[in-house]
């Protein structure tokens, strides 16, 4: 089985997870390979499978190659050219990875959801070869019974998704609305190696492709959305329309939802009817028997009859340069989108403190020209103050001399009186 990467447990290596210890039961051996391992592949390899990172390592005496992006098909097929190869397509989104390729050979093409199943049909390299059109898998243990029932009101809420960007806020705001506590798996600073441990905690999960599989095969009501796209609640009436596009939405209405009214339409029994759901149309177990006879037919051909990979080597760079270019592009447009962003937002907080500070000069200017008028008040002030204060002291002088004189004709005034009693 290959991979592009084995790092973290997104869609298609959980599906690897899945499919390959339902392989294992049924008495198979599993390895894997990808050109680039991490905590996936260390995962896989504590469950007692083989994961390579070197081709060279990959065994020779493989019987078929389930092959899960054309990158890592195509390292294999330089080791592996005649082998049966069965290529899996699990996404119409990334078709640099999951678009099957003509010199890569492949004896039959899996897919998993009627938007896939129409591409690999129109593709160029799907002519000729059979494309078995199957359900995601997931597994459904009877150690299951052991979980905790959701409340009849929600309480909790998670939502699971690496790709979300401003729904986690609007969820957010709506939950708290209706008394619902939420919390988000999979943003920068909240990402789990498996978030079924949050979803096992939570009433309600929101999400999309395997993770509301998972979610519905814990009996958890399932809303399936992410930032583009909203399918809602799965219930018998949404089920076939929600499992033919994956599990996506992408072929729901377009509308923007009131989150409040949607969320508020939550249903307890949703829960156990998405469990059901899930045990009738896509156990792990049957998933796997169905894929032993896909296997099986392809490995039928005599070798003979059998198309030999061509360019492989090539076909793995190509492949590969392509995703990486075609990311590194994406990321380039948003990082520019994002610096012209902040640039017109740099520039627009500039003329705003412009603005502010030519108000403040006027302002300033104003006060400047009503201080200078108070300085001028004040000096006037100043110089009445030194005026009266010296009309005051020539008025304490005029006062001192005329007390002198009163008291010198009070004397005068005495003695002459002193003077007629002698007499």
């Amino acid at each position: 089985m290959t991979n592009h990467a084995l790092h973290a447990r997104g869609g298609s290596e959980s599906y690897l997870e899945t499919v390959s210890t339902e392989l294992r039961k049924l008495g198979h051996e599993v390895c894997f390979y990808s050109p680039s391992c991490g905590a996936m592949a260390e995962s896989l390899r504590a469950g007692g499978f083989t994961v390579h990172d070197d081709v060279g390592d990959v065994p020779v005496d493989i019987d078929v190659i389930h092959g899960q992006h054309a990158s890592a098909v195509g390292l294999v097929r330089t080791r592996l050219p005649r082998t049966p190869l069965v290529f899996v397509c699990h996404s119409w989104l990334v078709n640099s990875l999951e678009d099957p390729v003509v010199e890569l050979a492949a004896a039959a093409h899996v897919v998993f959801n009627d938007l896939t199943l129409r591409r690999v049909r129109a593709h160029a390299a799907g002519a000729g070869v059979p494309v078995h059109r199957l359900t995601q898998p997931v597994s459904v243990s009877f150690g299951d019974g052991a979980r905790s029932p959701v409340s009849e009101v929600p309480r909790r809420a998670v939502a699971v998704s690496r790709r979300m960007i401003t729904l986690p806020a609007r969820l957010a705001a709506a939950c708290a609305e209706l008394g619902i506590e939420f919390s988000w798996v999979g943003g920068p600073d909240s990402d789990e190696a498996d978030a079924r441990h949050s979803m096992f905690a939570a009433d309600l999960v929101i999400g999309m492709g395997r993770t509301a599989l998972e979610a519905m095969a814990a009996a958890r009501p399932v809303l399936v959305m992410d930032e583009a796209f909203n399918a809602g609640w799965v219930t018998d009436a949404s089920y076939l329309a929600i499992e033919a596009d994956g599990f996506t939405g992408i072929e729901a209405p377009r509308a923007e939802p009131d989150l409040v009214r949607l969320l508020g339409q939550y249903d307890a029994a949703l829960g156990t009817l998405g469990r059901k759901l899930v045990s009738r149309h896509h156990l792990a177990q049957h998933h796997a028997a169905r894929l032993v006879e896909v296997y099986t037919a392809a490995a039928d051909v005599p070798e003979e009859g059998r198309a030999a990979a061509r360019d492989a080597s090539t076909v793995a760079q190509l492949t590969a340069d392509r995703f990486s270019l075609e990311d590194r592009l994406l990321r380039s447009e948003w990082r520019a989108a994002s610096l012209e962003r902040a640039l017109a937002e740099a520039l627009a907080e500039r003329q705003h403190f412009l603005d502010e500070l030519e108000v403040r000069r006027v302002h300033v200017s104003d006060l400047e020209k009503e201080l200078d008028l108070v300085r001028g008040q004040r000096d006037q002030a100043r110089e009445r103050r030194q005026r009266t204060a010296k009309r005051l002291k020539q008025a304490v002088r005029e006062r001192d001399q005329a007390q002198e004189r009163l008291e010198q004709l009070s004397s005068a005034s005495t003695g002459r009186f002193r003077l007629r009693r002698i007499r």
